[in-house]
């Protein structure tokens, strides 16, 4: 594995540990794209909130 590659989950997706076990997955990638962005003239806020923004419009509808 690459250090680029997310991690796999340690946890089932209805156990308690699930949701940080992702956070805990994707921090590190997360921190680099905000400080990219940043690098790049962003404020690191606004980055942020773009971030929170584009992730919940590609959230699917519950069918």
């Amino acid at each position: 594995m690459s250090k680029e590659d997310v991690r796999s989950p340690q946890h089932q997706p209805l156990s308690v540990d699930y949701d940080g076990d992702c956070q805990d997955a994707l921090a590190a990638h997360l921190d680099k794209l905000l400080d990219n962005a940043e690098a790049a003239g962003w404020v690191r806020t606004t980055a942020a909130a773009a971030l929170m923004y584009l992730s919940a419009k590609r959230l699917k509808p519950v069918s």
